[in-house]
């Protein structure tokens, strides 16, 4: 997950040093331009406040929808099930997730800006770390206690303020909506919930 995000910082710089070659219009009138956006997500998981970190881009037509991918992974230690063998510690809970972006520009190319967005993917849950024995070679490493795929779907809706022509600042609130998940002692609702997000973003609105 971590260099999924890597690697969508990237596109959002060569995206901010390539702003007039991003503008094309075919000859039917559709006009393609391309943005990209850092963002950081309050939010609660498990029952316990939690902070995400992602980033999300994509294609831009006619300055009002955007298609593209985004990816967020916890990076609080939020508390999972069970203690961990060796510590006797509360394992720890880590989560990412991603899919396929889209945003609809309400109110666009003015100071303030309203946006719609929404994602559709999925993710994975790991529940603490603990040793066990490898029986193609006998030795002992680090593995996952227990882990599990799910399904995410994540609306929000946000207000940017146009700080240049090519960079935005906005805040926004929208719902995580978790299913699919199994794991004993975690539930779907626990795992759901508001979100909060301050986002930046870089590129041709």
């Amino acid at each position: 997950m971590k260099q999924v995000l890597i690697a969508m910082i990237c596109l959002m710089s060569s995206t901010l040093f390539a702003q007039k070659s991003l503008q094309h219009e075919n000859k039917r009138g559709i006009q393609s331009t391309a943005y990209g956006a850092l963002s950081t997500q309050f939010t609660k998981f498990n029952g316990q406040n939690a902070l995400f970190t992602g980033a999300y881009g994509g294609w831009m037509i006619n300055h009002k929808l955007m298609v593209g991918a985004g990816a967020w992974w916890m990076a609080s230690k939020n508390k999972g099930v069970g203690l961990n063998a060796e510590t006797h510690e509360r394992n720890n809970l880590k989560t990412g997730y991603g899919g396929l972006m889209v945003e609809y520009y309400l109110i666009n190319d003015r100071k303030f800006n309203v946006s719609a967005s929404a994602l559709v993917g999925g993710g994975i849950l790991k529940n603490g770390k603990g040793k066990g024995t490898l029986p193609e070679n006998g030795g002992d490493e680090l593995k996952d206690i227990d882990a599990t795929g799910y399904a995410v779907v994540q609306p929000s809706v946000n207000v940017e303020m146009s700080v240049t022509d090519w960079c935005r600042v906005g805040v926004g609130a929208g719902y995580r909506y978790i299913r699919g998940a199994d794991m004993d002692g975690i539930t779907n609702s626990k795992l759901s919930a508001p979100t909060a997000n301050l986002t930046v973003k870089f590129g041709i609105f």
